[in-house]
């Protein structure tokens, strides 16, 4: 049997599994890594485990320590009580809103990792502080889809789009790639549904969904009971320079994902390297402890975030995400097709692929499949490139698994399917309005 087909096989196992739920999400994504290591020749036994050395993992990691340290100093407390005050913090519905605003904003020009990992913590303290009016798991989900969809608002925003246009450089002719806000014109308005979703009928499908009323609304909650823990009686005794520093830290690493975006940066700085730096700094200063604060760690969303993308290697080096894409694109004439027609369906198969696959990875393989398209079709690759390379590998808004600004978010106590469920109908009205306006904006 072809690899790509036992990769393909893998992958359905695997989103069965993911749906059903019946071992914990990180069991799954380890075993279908450890699966597509040991069965496929094409894969080195190493892929297996080596996104646990990711930067993005790295981030996550320390982002998580410099996250818990507002609350274990007690300036999450502080920073929740001054949010809460405002008028903002008064109506949920609101609230969810600013910051979604906030974050697909900030995701167009940091690291759209660093965007969700650093409002985590801040809407867990606002609404540990709004007496019930606020609730974390209510907003913490939509802060991490606005990060993802963000992140595709420039070049920088997110890995999947600098991939693709490392890519198209590697073309004679294509060597000074794609501008910052050339994907901006198709990303705006983009953004704007997804704003305009969430102030209307995506709060209320949250409520539907996540039972707010429910006894168990917050059971597995991380956010939630570190803040319920880190209370005012606690954190008073708590020096008050390590909140300081907390904070000092914290806006550091703001500062590092900011210059990551340029290339000077480059050699020196990632953001892995930042947030590393970030939890070293709070340990070493003596504002965390080492032992507790690794014991205390979401060890489970790591695992996931790192074995997903050892399953991802797999669909890529076997030929399975290129198989799919292939067959998909051959249905609608292949390379006879129009250009339109072609954008469309390239645009549509991606969509579906990035809710499974690394945004990364699927970057690197759906660009050279359409730029050789283009090449042969005597037109220009870089429509292909910005609407399927850049854009359409961020729409993975309906799974917890196919981009980590998602994956980040697990902690607050979701289930698989509450993300199918609220960012299903927002990935398809995405990739709807992609796949119509694509060739309207970029033509050949």
């Amino acid at each position: 049997m072809p690899s790509s087909t036992i990769a393909i096989i893998i992958t359905i196992i695997t989103i069965i599994s993911f749906v059903l739920e019946k071992i914990p999400l990180a069991m799954t994504a380890m075993i279908a890594s450890l699966a597509m290591g040991i069965i496929l020749p094409e894969m080195k036994l190493s892929d297996v485990y080596s996104g646990f050395s990711s930067s993005t993992v790295m981030m996550v990691a320390g982002m998580c320590i410099v996250g818990d340290a507002l609350f274990k100093t007690g300036m999450a407390n502080k920073i929740g009580r001054a949010i809460s005050n405002s008028a903002v913090a008064k109506n949920e519905r609101l609230f969810m809103v600013v910051v979604v605003i906030c974050c697909t904003v900030m995701s167009a020009f940091l690291s759209n990792s660093g965007t969700i990992a650093m409002w985590m913590p801040l809407i867990a303290a606002c609404a540990a502080k709004s007496h019930g009016v606020v609730r974390s798991k209510m907003i913490i989900i939509a802060a991490g889809m606005a990060s993802a969809i963000g992140g595709a608002a420039t070049l920088v925003g997110s890995t999947s789009q600098l991939t693709a246009n490392s890519v198209l450089m590697g073309y004679e002719g294509y060597e000074a790639g794609l501008g910052l806000f050339d994907q901006t014109k198709l990303m705006l308005p983009m953004c704007l549904i997804m704003i305009i979703y969430f102030a209307t009928i995506g709060y209320p499908l949250c409520k539907k969904v996540l039972k707010p009323e429910s006894p168990d609304f917050d059971k597995g909650n991380y956010y939630a009971e570190l803040a319920e823990k880190s209370g005012d009686e606690e954190t008073d005794k708590i020096p008050a320079w390590k909140g300081k520093m907390s904070v000092i830290v914290l806006l550091l690493c703001i500062v590092g994902f900011i210059l990551t975006g340029f290339d000077a940066f480059d050699p020196y700085l990632d953001v892995g390297i930042i947030g590393l730096l970030g939890a070293t700094i709070l340990i070493v200063s003596g504002c965390m402890p080492l032992k507790k604060t690794l014991a205390e760690m979401d060890w489970n969303t790591i695992v996931i975030l790192a074995a997903a993308q050892g399953f991802a290697k797999g669909l890529d080096v076997s030929g399975g995400g290129k198989v799919i894409a292939e067959f998909v694109l051959n249905l609608f004439g292949g390379q006879n097709a129009s250009t339109a027609v072609l954008m469309v369906v390239g645009v549509i198969v991606t969509t579906v692929l990035t809710n499974f696959m690394s945004n990364t990875a699927l970057a690197a393989m759906m660009t050279p499949i359409y730029i050789e398209i283009a090449m042969q079709l005597g037109i220009s690759p870089i429509p292909f490139v910005i609407a399927i390379g850049a854009v359409a590998t961020n729409l993975a808004c309906a799974t917890p698994v196919g981009t980590p600004a998602c994956t980040q978010t697990l902690p607050a106590g979701y289930k698989y399917m509450d993300y199918v469920k609220i960012g299903g109908p927002l990935c398809i009205i995405l990739m709807l309005v992609a796949a119509f306006l694509s060739p309207v904006l970029y033509t050949f």
